[in-house]
């Protein structure tokens, strides 16, 4: 009965060895002994270190089965975050306890072959993205090599003025590399300034969103002079307004050397359509200074007393010599290269003196001209003689006009030609050039600036090279201006020059 009731203990398989060997030793005792006081000491004993010890066993047994069970929740749960909490639990026995171990290590078979499985992947994904980083680095250096084998400068700046990217052209134009200049402000780079730029074009260009241009001299360690400046906003998908701005900086000076070039040749040729009119004015001062000499000669022959009238005499040929000296000098200074110097000068007296050079065109053609000139016009910025030259395409295409619509029937027809100057805006000034001509049809109004463009009727009267306005245009943008024309057929026309006060402002 003893026995079966120790059998029947909630113990494990352990406990129950280990209190049937304590009875196995207490049992010889109990036959052996003669003192039933001592054999009952020694059960009783063996009895409490037996309970002692399964009580212990148990509860380390209990905290192995919480941490188990915890592990186990743990892994099915996937997560090794939360530190394991010991858990109290029923008793178990070694079978239970199997049981879990064996639970155990099939969670952590299936878990180990799913980090396999995901190693795998990521081992896969990992060589997809090798692949991606080899076809960004390809595209990276193809994009690099397309803006470096650009003969013109480009780069990319933000809304903060740092540049972004930069290709080699502007890089050398600068001195410098591209790594050296990306990440540094461009108004320290281009300009040498502590702070941004007052004409900044890409700050127009993300202000407004639009496209810009402009044509500026500017000296490098290279050479350059000559550039023109286009600058494009960036718009970036969602983006409502640009926050960069590409610069585009093409090297213009051989461009401007040909501008030049075309110039010169198109003032040659007003200079050779000059010609009669500029012997005609030289016969009649020389016709004047042989009649004052005849005068004198003969005064001196008749050796007569009348000196007051000889200073008269030569006072009138002083003034004939001077009005010569006046215009080979205006001649001189029409014809020859200018410096590229710009100087404050006065408007109506540059006009004035371009004036002299069309005359005998306007006495030829009986046109009346008639000169409405604002008085107090401020001093602009200008080189002399290519706003001469401009002033002189005009009044020579006005001529022609008046003498066209008199070649067509109307010979009563009187013409004028009217030279206007004015105040058109704060900061800019202008002056216009209106006839009653023949007018401009609207099939030559679309093509009238372009280069080599004239009627055939013109080119056979005048020799004409098809470069006058084209010429005009070319002058007036580089003086930061603008140019513009209203005609109607047999009405007469008006071309109108703005120019800005001063080079460094805003465009007119």
């Amino acid at each position: 009965m003893f026995i079966e009731f120790i059998l029947r203990l909630r113990a494990t398989f352990f406990i129950r060895v280990l209190i049937l060997v304590n009875l196995c030793a207490v049992v010889p005792m109990l036959i052996m002994s003669e003192s039933v006081y001592v054999v009952g000491i020694s059960i009783l004993v063996h009895l409490f270190s037996a309970i002692t010890l399964y009580w212990f066993l148990t509860k380390v047994l209990w905290q192995v089965r919480g941490g188990l069970n915890k592990l186990v929740s743990v892994v099915e749960k996937h997560s090794f975050d939360e530190d394991p909490e010991i858990i109290s639990q029923p008793e178990l026995d070694m079978g239970g306890y199997a049981g879990i171990l064996r639970q155990t290590k099939e969670l952590l078979e299936k878990q180990y072959h799913k980090l396999i499985s995901h190693s795998r992947q990521l081992e896969n994904f990992s060589r997809v993205l090798e692949k991606q980083n080899l076809k960004v680095n390809e595209s990276r250096q193809r994009y690099r090599t397309a803006l470096d084998a650009l003969e013109n400068g480009l780069y990319l700046i933000d809304d903060n003025f740092i540049i972004r990217t930069v290709n080699q052209a502007e890089a050398d134009f600068c001195g410098s590399t591209p790594k050296a200049i990306v990440g540094k402000y461009c108004y320290q780079v281009f300009r040498q300034r502590n702070s941004p730029c007052q004409d900044c074009l890409p700050r127009e260009c993300m202000a407004d969103g639009q496209a810009r241009s402009l044509m500026r001299v500017e000296k490098r360690r290279t050479g350059r002079d000559v550039v023109n400046i286009f600058c494009y906003p960036v718009f970036h998908e969602g983006d409502s307004k640009s926050h960069e701005v590409v610069v585009y900086i093409q090297d213009s000076s051989k461009l401007a050397i040909m501008e030049d070039q075309i110039i010169r040749a198109e003032k040659m040729a007003s200079v050779g359509q000059m010609a009669a009119g500029v012997a005609h004015d030289l016969n009649n001062h020389l016709t004047g200074i042989y009649g004052v000499v005849q005068l004198l000669q003969m005064r001196f022959e008749a050796a007569s007393d009348n000196r007051i009238k000889d200073i008269a005499l030569l006072s009138r040929l002083k003034d004939q010599v001077e009005a010569l000296n006046l215009l080979a000098e205006n001649l001189m200074i029409f014809s020859y290269p200018e410096r590229k110097e710009m100087f404050p000068l006065s408007l109506n007296q540059v006009i004035e003196d371009a004036l002299v050079f069309s005359r005998y065109e306007l006495e030829r053609d009986q046109v009346v001209l008639t000169c409405d000139f604002a008085e107090k016009l401020p001093s602009i910025q200008m080189e002399k003689g290519q706003i001469q030259q401009v002033v002189l395409n005009l009044m020579l295409n006005s001529a022609q006009a008046i003498r066209e619509l008199k070649a067509t029937g109307n010979k009563d027809v009187d013409g004028r030609i009217i030279v206007t100057t004015g105040i058109e805006k704060e900061g800019c000034i202008f002056f216009s050039v209106t006839d009653n001509g023949a007018g401009i049809n609207q099939e030559c109004q679309e093509h009238l600036f372009d280069p080599f463009f004239s009627t055939k009727e013109v080119k056979a009267e005048r020799g004409a090279t098809g470069l006058g306005l084209f010429t005009a245009r070319t002058i007036v943008t580089q003086h930061r201006g603008s140019i513009n024309f209203s005609s109607e057929p047999d009405s007469g026309s008006c071309f109108k020059v703005v120019l800005p006060l001063k080079q460094e402002a805003e465009p007119c």
